[in-house]
């Protein structure tokens, strides 16, 4: 009996420290303030306790840390690529953003279409000038004449108001009563402007998006001021002496052929782009060696159609109905430029 004895201590001893530890790691401890042991419950016997209490509902607890930056990192998470999934959703698009017309309408317009009515005339042509420093405009219908007042927001939407006009009565214009309609009290239509070549075009449209007057101006102002000729028919003249003065405003051209004085009327078609014609020029006769490149300007200005800008913003070149270059401009800067 005394042999086994030491082995069954060894054994109680074993079995004492493996339960100690065991009912250790299976007790729920309670602990009250400084850390004072307040209660030891069984763990099974907390969680039967559970099981019997009334569940209660437990407010979130805030997140540690930047919660700002914590709710980036995880909208980031969500949207891989960092993008904002709301820009993908469909039925969202970028707005344009519209560019004010504003000053740019300043002056007159011919009037190109009205209604189904494309005017095409070289007389009598009908238009609407805007005086933005008043707010008013002018307007010749091809029978009367009609003024009153204008507002154009920054959306470009345009109203007419205030308008008077002559009683005239004409029996062969067809158009002038579409053009009172357009302009008439209380009326607003959206505007947009665009320039094609050297011709600027003001379409108004109804809020359905129909076109309902086109109007149309040159921009021959291009022109304005004085220029030396460089070269006539293809041939480069070197004469500082032969020059062109046009003022646009005036409809009137004059100059100097490197031996007499010339001027004359400036036409520009309303139906053509571009367009530029001379005519009525009056010549000094005065005697001089240069009669062949006299002769030869004068014809190529009889000839002009049309003038665009050059290559440079400082040259200009004159084409006859043919598109055929007639003469060749440079500008002749200011005094002071």
């Amino acid at each position: 009996m005394n042999t086994f004895r030491p082995i069954i201590v060894i054994a109680a001893a074993a079995l004492i420290m493996s339960s100690c530890s065991t009912i250790k790691e299976k007790y729920l401890v309670i602990t009250g303030k400084h850390g004072k042991e307040l209660s030891a419950t069984p763990v099974e016997t907390a969680e039967k306790k559970a099981d019997t209490e009334t569940t209660r509902e437990i407010p979130p607890v805030a997140p540690s840390g930047n919660t700002k930056k914590d709710a980036s990192k995880k909208s980031s998470e969500k949207n891989k690529g960092g993008k904002n999934q709301s820009e993908k959703q469909p039925g969202t698009h970028k707005q344009h953003k519209i560019k004010p017309i504003g000053n740019a309408i300043d002056g007159q317009w011919n009037v190109a279409e009205v209604g189904t009515s494309k005017i095409e005339l070289e007389e009598e042509v009908p238009y609407i000038t805007f005086d933005t420093a008043s707010g008013s405009i002018y307007v010749f219908n091809g029978c009367n004449y009609l003024n009153g007042t204008y507002t154009l927001s920054d959306s470009n939407k345009i109203s007419f108001g205030k308008v008077l006009s002559t009683m005239k009565y004409c029996a062969d214009v067809p158009f002038d009563s579409e053009i009172n309609a357009v302009v008439s009290d209380g009326t607003t239509l959206d505007a947009e402007l665009k320039r094609i070549g050297q011709d600027s075009y003001l379409y108004l449209r109804s809020d359905r998006g129909h076109t309902v007057m086109t109007l149309r101006r040159h921009n021959m102002e291009f022109l304005n001021g004085n220029w030396l000729v460089t070269s006539i028919d293809g041939k480069a003249i070197d004469d500082e002496e032969a020059n062109v003065f046009f003022d646009i405003h005036e409809l009137k051209i004059h100059g100097n052929t490197g031996c007499n004085f010339f001027n004359g009327d400036i036409y520009i078609d309303p139906n053509r782009s571009n367009a530029i014609d001379f005519s009525k020029m009056g010549v000094t006769r005065m005697a001089c060696p240069k009669t062949a490149q006299e002769t030869a300007m004068l014809v190529a200005l009889e000839s002009t159609a049309s003038a665009i800008a050059g290559r440079h913003e400082s040259t200009v070149l004159l084409l006859d109905k043919n598109g055929k270059e007639l003469m060749t401009l440079r500008r002749i800067p200011r005094s002071g430029e």
